[in-house]
């Protein structure tokens, strides 16, 4: 049984399918705010991370309005980088190589940190 549990900021969007994949986009409670607000919502428009249910794989678009390449960097629950993707603006990844658990992906452009999420393989 897959299913996919998709989180984003103001909005709580679920769905129930037959793959394990879960994604949370946008601020964790770990009781920290964000730096400036105007920053974060310009920000998370950089890349769209959604599941292939069928195929059960991640895809993930770096956004056209982004004009420089951008790093999408995937850790393991320990901190250990697994993934590293140098995107340009346009480009679509899959990720289907990973093994069941919990992930962050964050998103950097030229040092800058721009975003973050959760995704999880069930």
């Amino acid at each position: 049984m897959l299913t996919v549990l998709v989180c984003l900021p103001q909005k709580n969007l679920r769905a129930a399918t037959k793959v394990g994949i879960f994604i949370s986009k946008g601020s964790f409670d770990d009781g920290k705010k964000p730096a400036k607000k105007e920053r974060s919502f310009k920000n998370q428009n950089v890349v769209k991370v959604f599941p292939d249910v069928i195929k059960k794989t991640i895809h993930v678009v770096a956004k056209s309005a982004n004009e420089k390449e951008i790093d999408f960097l995937v850790f393991d629950i320990n901190g250990n980088m697994v993934l590293d993707y140098k995107m340009k603006a346009g480009e679509r990844r899959a990720i289907s190589n990973l093994k069941k658990g919990s992930y962050m992906y964050h998103v950097f452009s030229d040092d800058e940190y721009l975003t973050t999420g959760k995704i999880e393989f069930r």
